[in-house]
């Protein structure tokens, strides 16, 4: 069976061979990204065969890479049998169109669904446009530089080494002093910025810095993968006008005079949702977005229809409606009602500090699209409000699913809960030809009562939840 071992900076550097053998224009297979994210998704590597595969947490589930190397083909099989007798899905992250379609072209990989989200695609530049940012369509970048030289004088720019340590150091503490109101992705971001300079020659990154009066101004990090020159990070102090700009083009300008081949692109990465970022990378004019999808293989999601409705006397169990944005936003952010349920919304990676009321509808319809879960809004007719929501998630390789509920708290203990739930579980096995399974923190006694009620009995305990399964009519799992 194959072995996932996690991440360490030595593990790295051992597969660095095959990551700079994938030609993919997505930023995570890079080892610069690598780095920096590990502690988020649990990045963890598996050689077999000569071939990479990676493995992350997304979603709160495990994906993988497609796989990089000698035998792509062979090692496909390997996943399939390692997500099965894991008890895990089968998910592919960061697909790039051309991989996307090596998976719908594959037999062994059907049932699949896919989906991507437009704040983690990467922008594609012409690495000739930023060398001289020719034409009126890059007037605005011009006059920024140009600003910079009247200011400041003629720029220089020059590769960083370990003697720039200190005046490394002294930078970021005078940009972190700029920044005291940036969102915690940010900050995770400039902490691991901090790390990267320091491993860059280990990971074979170039580091480059915009200098004013032997001050350093402005700095960037980044690889080069293939035709690409694959930007990491990039930072300037604000009092600096057209540093920016400045430090982007003369990096560019120092790689292409040092790399044995001049890259064709370059990838400044995605915007994370900041539409600051959005604004301004889109004034660089892109030639492309990657898009990275997210594909889950043999998802029993594919099996359900548009527009399903259950229902039972006064309980109706429908899709999620855009109407049931600000009922949605509610029942997620309820904190004490989900204290039961075990989600925090505050510590989901996926979720921003800046909460809209398409913050979780948004993520609702795009782990729908993707094949991860099928969620229904529970109400007491098809036309009433959303009472609540029940969720098939978790679509494990040997066929089990994992349901749950939640109901507004002004809906609870008038049997609502236990007949939606109910619902939910036959439709999961009557269509979806699915096992179900449940879980309930230790203190939710409600919870516990209504799973039993519905053919569960628990199977096993840990120190924050009781599991369970439902008996079959025959009295079997």
């Amino acid at each position: 069976m194959l072995q996932f071992e996690p991440f360490s900076e030595t593990l790295l550097i051992k597969v660095l061979p095959y990551i700079r053998q994938n030609r993919s224009l997505c930023s995570e297979f890079s080892a610069g990204y690598l780095y920096m994210w590990n502690r988020d998704t649990d990045v963890r590597f598996c050689q077999w065969n000569e071939t990479l595969s990676i493995s992350e947490i997304i979603g709160g589930q495990v994906a993988f890479s497609y796989p990089i190397g000698a035998d792509p083909g062979g090692m496909i099989d390997e996943l399939k049998a390692y997500a099965y007798q894991n008890r895990l899905p089968l998910r592919f992250f960061a697909a790039d169109e051309e991989t996307l379609e090596k998976i719908r072209g594959d037999e062994r990989l059907a049932q699949a669904m896919w989906a991507y989200e437009r704040r983690w695609s990467d922008y594609i530049y012409s690495a000739e446009d930023a060398l001289t940012f020719k034409g009126k369509r890059f007037s605005g970048q011009r006059n920024h530089i140009n600003r910079f030289r009247k200011l400041y004088g003629e720029p220089h720019i020059r590769f960083l080494t370990d003697d720039d340590r200190l005046i490394v150091a002294e930078f970021l503490e005078a940009y972190a002093e700029g920044h005291r109101d940036w969102r915690a992705l940010e900050k995770r971001e400039f902490e691991q910025t901090k790390k990267l300079f320091d491993v860059r020659g280990a990971l074979g990154l170039y580091a480059a810095g915009l200098f004013v009066d032997d001050k350093l101004a402005a700095f960037s990090i980044g690889e080069i993968s293939g035709d690409m020159l694959l930007i990491h990070t990039e930072k300037a102090l604000r009092k600096y006008e057209g540093a920016y700009p400045t430090i982007y083009s003369g990096f560019v300008r120092l790689i292409c005079g040092t790399a044995e081949r001049m890259p064709k692109y370059v990838n400044r990465e995605d915007d994370s949702g900041d539409e600051g970022l959005r604004t301004s990378k889109m004034q660089y004019h892109p030639t492309a977005l990657v898009h990275k999808y997210l594909v889950h293989v043999g998802t029993p999601a594919a099996k359900v229809t548009r527009g399903t409705v259950l229902a039972e006397k006064d309980i109706v169990l429908t899709e999620i409606r855009e109407s049931d944005k600000q009922a949605y936003l509610a029942l997620n952010t309820d904190l004490e009602n989900n204290r039961f349920w075990g989600y925090d919304y505050r510590e989901d990676p996926g979720v921003d500090e800046t909460l809209t009321e398409d913050t979780f509808y948004g993520s609702v319809l795009y782990d729908m699209q993707a094949g991860d879960s099928v969620n229904f809004a529970v109400r007491n007719s098809e036309d009433g409000p959303m009472i609540g929501e029940t969720i098939l998630w978790n679509f494990t390789s040997d066929g089990s699913a994992e349901i749950g509920c939640r109901l507004f708290p002004a809906f609870h203990g008038k049997g609502y809960g236990s007949r939606a739930f109910g619902l939910t579980a036959d439709y999961a096995e009557r269509t979806l030809n699915v096992r179900v399974t449940a879980r309930c923190v230790h203190e939710n006694i409600r919870s516990r009562r209504m799973i039993a009620a519905n053919g569960f009995v628990p199977v096993r305990r840990d120190d924050t939840y009781e599991y369970f399964e439902r008996r079959t009519a025959a009295g079997n799992f």
